[in-house]
C-alpha cells in the first residue's frame, strides 16, 4: 500500500475509532433484559408442540412484516449515488495530503531501533525497526471538505465535515464532533516497509521498517451525523468511559470500560447497545435493542463473569502470538436473553464456558466410544440451560439440550454426533430442530423469509453496488 493511503487509513481510524466500540443509550424496556426464573407450567398452561409451532410462525411473520426492505430505499439510494459519484473516479488528493500532513505533524521519532532475527540453518532474516510514536487526536484532524468539479476543496474549520450534493442537488453533510475529556490509549503498532538488502557473505537478508506506535485520543463523546437538505438522515452518538488506565496503555486485566451508542435513522429505526461494560477480570455485559417508531422489535442482553484474564495491553493484540495469552481465560455464569417483539423469549445460561467447550471436544475425540461419548455430552448438558418462553411469562414451554445420535457405521465401528433438540414441558418428548422446523409446518414462514431475503438482496444489488 502506498504511504499516503496507509496514513489516510490510520487517520480515519483515529477520528472514528470509538464508533467501532458499538454501544447504546437508555433502554426504557430494561426489565426485558432481566433474567427470568423459569418455572414448570401447569398442565392447563402447557402448550403442545403444535400450538408452539403456530405461535412461532405467527411471531416470525409479524416480525418480517415490520421490517420491509422498502424502509431503506432512501438511505440505499443516497449510498449508491455517493459511491458512484464521489468514490469512483473522484479526486481525493486533497484529502490524502491533508491526512498525510496531519499524520506527519502528530508523529515523532523516539530515537531508538529494534532488531529481530530469525535463523534457518545457515540463513538469517533480520528485521530492523526505527521506532516512532504518533498521538492521533480528533482535534488535529479538522477541516471542511466540499465536493466541487470532481475534487474535494478544503477549508480550515474546528470540526470535520464532508459536504456534497445528492442526485437532486440537495446539500448533504457528514459531520464528526467530539466533546468531553480525552484519554490517550495506545491501540496498535503499524510497520511500514522502507528498504532491504542482502549480505551474501553472512547469508543475511535484512529488511528495514518504520514502526509507529499509534496512540488514539479517545473522547468522552462522539457524534457523527448525516444530513440531507437540512434534514437528519443518520445520527450516531457514542459515549465512552475509560477507567483506571495505566498511563497510555489499556490493560484488560486491570482497566475497565463502559460504552453506549445510539444509531438513529430517519425511517424510524433505532439501534441501541446499552450497558456495554467490562470490569477488569470480573464481569462483562451488554444489551442491544432494535426498534422502529417506538416499537421494540428485538432486544438482547448478555453477561458473564470473566476470570483468569491475562495481563495484556490492547496494543499487543496486533501481535500474531497474542492469542497464546488467553489459554486459561474463562467465562462463568454466562447469561443471554433474546426477546422478539415481546412475544417470544429465549433465555440461556452456561455455568462454565471453558468446561462446556472441553466436554464437547472430549466427546468428539471419543466419537466411536458410545458410553464415553454420551457421558461427555451429559456433562456438557449439566452446565447449560436454554429455555423458551412466550409473552413475557415465566413458564418455560420448551427447553433445548444436546442429544447424541448415530452418525455412521463403518469398519465395524459406530460413530456418534450431537444435535440440539427441543424438549417439551413434560420432558418425555423431544424433537430435533430439523424435524420441528420442517418445511411443511413452517412453509409460510420459509416462503416469506425467502421473499424478504430476496428483496434485501435486490436492494443491495440495485442500490449499493460498490
Amino acid at each position: 500500500m502506498k504511504k499516503t493511503y496507509w496514513r489516510l487509513s490510520v487517520v480515519l481510524m483515529a477520528v472514528v475509532l470509538a464508533v467501532g466500540f458499538t454501544a447504546c443509550s437508555d433502554d426504557k424496556d430494561e426489565t426485558k433484559n432481566n433474567p427470568v426464573n423459569p418455572v414448570e407450567p401447569s398442565e392447563d398452561k402447557a402448550m403442545s408442540p403444535e400450538d408452539q409451532k403456530e405461535k412461532l410462525e405467527k411471531v416470525a411473520l409479524e416480525f418480517m412484516d415490520a421490517i420491509p426492505s422498502t424502509d431503506f430505499y432512501d438511505i440505499a439510494d443516497l449510498e449508491q449515488f455517493v459511491a458512484d459519484t464521489y468514490f469512483d473516479g473522484y479526486d481525493w488528493e486533497t484529502v490524502e495530503e491533508w491526512a498525510d500532513d496531519a499524520f506527519d505533524a502528530a508523529r515523532e521519532a523516539l530515537g531508538t531501533k529494534t532488531t529481530e532475527t530469525e535463523t534457518y540453518g545457515s540463513y538469517t532474516d533480520k528485521y530492523i525497526y526505527t521506532n516512532y510514536k504518533a498521538i492521533l487526536m480528533a482535534s488535529n484532524f479538522t477541516g471542511h471538505f466540499t465536493a466541487r468539479n470532481g475534487r474535494w476543496e478544503q477549508e480550515k474549520a474546528s470540526d470535520l465535515q464532508f459536504i456534497f450534493t445528492d442526485e437532486r442537488g440537495r446539500q448533504c453533510v457528514i459531520k464528526l464532533e467530539t466533546s468531553g475529556i480525552v484519554k490517550k490509549v495506545h491501540v496498535l503498532d503499524v510497520d511500514e516497509w522502507v528498504d532491504d538488502d542482502y549480505d551474501g557473505s553472512s547469508y543475511t537478508w535484512t529488511e528495514y521498517y518504520d514502526r509507529t506506535q499509534c496512540t488514539i485520543g479517545v473522547p468522552e463523546k462522539i457524534i457523527v451525523t448525516l444530513t440531507q437538505g437540512g434534514s437528519q438522515m443518520v445520527k450516531t452518538t457514542v459515549n465512552i468511559d475509560l477507567k483506571n488506565i495505566s498511563g497510555e496503555e489499556f490493560n484488560i486485566s486491570k482497566n475497565s470500560l463502559t460504552v453506549s451508542t445510539l444509531i438513529e435513522l430517519n425511517n424510524g429505526y433505532k439501534f441501541e447497545v446499552s450497558n456495554v461494560a467490562y470490569t477488569a477480570s470480573s464481569k462483562a455485559s451488554a444489551s442491544f435493542k432494535m426498534s422502529k417508531n417506538g416499537q421494540s422489535l428485538v432486544t438482547l442482553a448478555a453477561a458473564a463473569d470473566v476470570n483468569d484474564i491475562p495481563s495484556v495491553n490492547v496494543s499487543a493484540f496486533s501481535s500474531s502470538n497474542s492469542d497464546d495469552d488467553f489459554e486459561k481465560a474463562n467465562a462463568k455464569n454466562a447469561f443471554v436473553k433474546i426477546d422478539i417483539i415481546g412475544k417470544v423469549q429465549i433465555q440461556g445460561t452456561l455455568s462454565d464456558v471453558r468446561k462446556f467447550n472441553d466436554y464437547l471436544e472430549m466427546a468428539a475425540d471419543n466419537e466411536s466410544k458410545e458410553s464415553t461419548y454420551k457421558s461427555y455430552v451429559n456433562q456438557a448438558n449439566a452446565l447449560a440451560e436454554l429455555n423458551l418462553f412466550y409473552d413475557g411469562k415465566s413458564e418455560k414451554q420448551a427447553h433445548v439440550r444436546l442429544e447424541p445420535f448415530i452418525d455412521e457405521e463403518w469398519g465395524g465401528y459406530t460413530y456418534w454426533r450431537v444435535e440440539p433438540v427441543i424438549c417439551f414441558f413434560d420432558g418425555s418428548s423431544y424433537s430435533t430442530f430439523e424435524a420441528f422446523f420442517n418445511n411443511k409446518d413452517f412453509k409460510t414462514t420459509i416462503d416469506q423469509f425467502k421473499k424478504l431475503a430476496n428483496r434485501y438482496a435486490s436492494l443491495i444489488d440495485e442500490h449499493i453496488d460498490w
